[in-house]
């Protein structure tokens, strides 16, 4: 099979995504041709396209901007070229939304059948302004009927495209690797980020925007570090935040108690922390969740539309009643006090995610390749193993 993938917002979830995606898929055999935007690379996409390369993964860089632009005309008609030239593909397969949406004119131009993975509908945002959440609502509907399948990330995903018109929506969560972590690579990670065994480490891992909210997180965790003085956060990321991130981190006198790690990948410092703050404003399957899970390390989050309900559904973190520091902050040291509930939230994450790891996914996104190019009947997928039982927190 011969698909081409298009993707232009290479930072976060999407850019890893696609980046396991097209690893597995070229390994399962599938021909892949990877159309990237050069204008945002961010790791770990960045450093993983020599990895696509050695695969035989075929990569062609189209400059695409983040917003509608004139130069989205240009970036149409040189992809087409380029499908004519190397094509026929069965399917094309667009992620975020202005590559799905290239995908899309894309798979009209030629005739070919489109699957959509948007990794955060935008209409899931509550920064937009109600002008702009009518003209993205009015886009993602006017792409309906170029859409053979949308894939959502999680079940509030889904539930936002189908609320936009989609019919034909598949939820395939993202997938990670499932080692857990040794004793040695815990001690290994805590000792290179200068932790001694008396400090309490905290995870912040995300963009530094307004969408993961760090200003939030360091509320909390000034609060926290006035109850428990040997607690320390770890901030993940970069972002348009950063500046005033710093201000915050000076002006809360946390200046030796928070380190700012900048952009870099998240999984050799996971298995340092004792604990994972989420703060975001909305999310899809955030693959910092699915690490921690994975490495056991206990998930305290705000109440983010879909993700919280659904955390504190299956009993995998402790998740407050509203975006309040100092419910966080409670939690936060609950987690970092009480070792049994940490060990309980541990084990109930290493016992879901087993049943959704990286390969699974590569495996199912391919099932439904097989079957949108091939009009073969539609998948009943098993989805990941839930606890029964509830965390209360």
């Amino acid at each position: 099979m011969r698909v081409l993938i298009l993707l232009e917002a290479s930072g976060g979830g999407a850019g890893r995504h696609v980046l396991d995606l097209s690893l597995g898929l070229a390994e399962r055999g599938l021909e892949v041709h990877l159309a990237y935007s050069p204008l945002r690379l961010a790791e770990p996409f960045r450093s993983g396209l020599p990895r696509l390369r050695e695969a035989g993964v075929r990569l062609l860089e189209v400059p695409m901007r983040r917003a509608p632009h004139p130069s989205d005309l240009k970036a149409l008609f040189f992809l087409l070229r380029y499908a004519r030239r190397e094509g026929p593909f069965h399917l094309i397969h667009g992620h975020s939304s202005k590559g799905g949406a290239l995908a899309r004119f894309l798979g009209l131009l030629l005739g070919v059948p489109v699957l959509y993975t948007p990794h955060g509908v935008v209409t899931l945002s509550p920064f937009l302004k109600p002008s702009e959440r009518l003209l993205y609502g009015l886009m993602e509907r006017l792409m309906v009927p170029l859409t053979r399948l949308a894939i959502a990330v999680s079940p509030w995903e889904a539930e936002a495209l189908k609320a936009l018109g989609y019919r034909r929506v598949e939820v395939v969560p993202n997938g990670v690797d499932l080692r857990p972590a040794s004793e040695a690579e815990r001690r290994r990670a805590r000792e290179a980020l200068g932790l001694s065994p008396e400090e309490r480490a905290v995870g912040f891992v995300g963009r530094l925007d307004q969408a993961k909210d760090p200003l939030l997180a360091l509320e909390a965790f000034a609060l926290l570090s006035k109850e428990l003085p040997e607690a320390r956060l770890l901030v993940v990321g970069e972002g348009p935040l950063r500046e005033e991130v710093e201000e915050w981190v000076a002006a809360l006198g946390l200046s030796r108690k928070v380190r700012l790690l900048g952009e870099r990948e998240a999984r050799p410092i996971m298995p340092a922390l004792d604990a994972l703050l989420l703060t975001s404003a909305y999310e899809g399957m955030p693959y910092v969740l699915l690490e921690a899970l994975t490495l056991g390390v206990p998930v305290v989050s705000a109440p983010t539309p879909g993700l919280g309900p659904w955390l504190k559904e299956q009993g995998l973190a402790l998740v407050s009643g509203r975006s309040d520091p100092e419910i966080l902050a409670q939690l936060l040291e609950r987690v970092l006090r009480e070792a049994p509930l940490a060990e309980e939230l541990a084990e109930r994450g290493r016992a879901w995610i087993q049943g959704w790891g990286a390969e699974r996914m590569v495996e199912t996104i391919e099932a439904l390749y097989q079957r949108v190019a091939f009009q073969k009947p539609p998948l009943s997928p098993r989805g990941p193993s839930e606890p029964q039982a509830k965390v209360q927190g």
